[in-house]
């Protein structure tokens, strides 16, 4: 059951450490403007995050069957010199998940920033393209006001 347990552990950290790093790449990629791959390397992250909280619950499986009802539990029993390692790879996947949660925190925030630049960038397209003046000529060659909003252009054949 401790090799369980152990090997667990290392899963998990080198998992959170795999995530921590695709982060730092989706920033990379957004900074770069490169929203397609951005799109991939998302669909990656979420499949690592599912293999994590699968990991993550077998580990809270065993420690129930073996009658722990949280890993500090287990670890409060074991001599100090074994728990040692245990405290080690614990110790990297809570560093991890924290370093990960910043950069996600950045990555959103700058996905956001750009979705709204898009947008404004957008809306200030369309006011160019829409005339300023609202008396121009009509369908027929005469002269006439149209309304203020856009509307179904019609031709005859």
């Amino acid at each position: 059951m401790h090799q369980t347990i152990l090997a667990s552990l290392i899963r998990q950290a080198k998992g959170t450490e795999l995530l921590l790093s695709l982060l730092r790449e989706e920033y990379a990629l957004l900074r770069k403007g490169r929203p397609d791959e951005v799109a991939g390397l998302e669909m990656v992250i979420q499949e690592l995050v599912r293999q994590l909280v699968r990991e993550r619950e077998f580990l809270i499986r065993v420690l129930e069957r073996a009658g722990y009802g949280r890993l500090a539990d287990f670890l409060s029993g074991l001599d100090p010199a074994e728990r040692g390692e245990f405290e080690v790879w614990r110790a990297r996947i809570i560093v991890h998940e924290q370093e990960g949660a910043r950069q996600t925190s950045i990555n959103s925030d700058l996905a956001m920033a750009l979705w709204e630049q898009s947008g404004n960038l957008l809306r200030h397209f369309q006011s160019q393209v829409v005339p300023r003046e609202r008396n121009t000529y009509t369908a027929r060659g005469t002269w006439g006001s149209r309304p203020a909003t856009a509307t179904m252009v019609r031709g005859r054949l």
